[in-house]
């Protein structure tokens, strides 16, 4: 799930056996996975901060704050990553437009306690929160602070939720989030026109990976094996 790491620039500084498993849906995947029990165990701790007045967000931070965690994850050359100081001459998650099918996939969950009105908004809020102990000063262009962090402030603040640091109910969070901002990067999500089901674009995942797409055959290897081009007679 992880670049090659010589193209990255850093700036200084259970169903009965008789009977077919149904297709799980996007929903049901996402209602039973380790990202919305976390996040819904973290909402209580989390409203009981200083900042639990801010709870509902506006729709660009959301946007900011998740483009952001995509950069983090798989960076390229899209302002998030240059925001971060960490860049890839290979396109990200970002230029993989994963950040629309992140939220929706999120949203369409519909597992958000009150006052939030989205998972995407909460995950917001918990990171929005964690960098405010990381680095409350922090300025940038985006409107959600922890999108003006520098990729080494990120790792702090993911360090700060996976150890414990910034509670219990963070832990599986930070690890579901980076997880599934992988996944989404990497796959043909982005640019996947719902309605045929046909790609608009290359995807970017396939870029990195070298994928050469579908195929129902390909070509032979025609050669010989250690330049034996005939058979000895003993």
């Amino acid at each position: 799930m992880t670049k090659h790491q010589n193209n990255i620039t850093e700036k200084a500084s259970e169903a009965p056996e008789d009977q077919p498993l149904a297709p799980l849906s996007r929903r049901q995947f996402l209602a039973r996975s380790a990202l919305v029990t976390a996040a819904v165990a973290a909402a209580a701790a989390l409203l009981k901060s200083r900042k639990a007045h801010a709870a509902v967000l506006p729709p660009a931070m959301i946007t900011d704050t998740l483009n952001a965690v995509l950069a983090f994850v798989v960076p390229g050359a899209d302002p998030y990553s240059v925001q971060q100081q960490l860049t890839d001459d290979q396109p990200g998650g970002v230029e993989a437009n994963a950040q629309l099918p992140l939220e929706f996939g999120l949203n369409t969950a519909g597992l958000a306690p009150p006052p939030f009105d989205s998972l995407s908004e909460l995950i917001s809020f918990a990171l929005d929160n964690v960098t405010d102990f990381i680095n409350p000063t922090v300025t940038g262009p985006f409107s959600a602070r922890f999108a003006n962090l520098t990729w080494n402030e990120k790792v702090a603040v993911f360090s700060a939720m996976e150890s414990g640091l910034a509670g219990a109910e963070l832990i599986t969070l930070a690890n579901a989030l980076l997880l599934y901002s992988g996944l989404v990067s990497y796959s043909e999500a982005g640019v996947l026109n719902p309605l045929t089901g046909e790609l608009i674009a290359e995807p970017v995942g396939w870029q990195i990976s070298d994928y050469k797409g579908i195929s129902v055959g390909r070509d032979d290897y025609q050669g010989y094996y250690r330049n034996q081009r005939f058979a000895y007679d003993y």
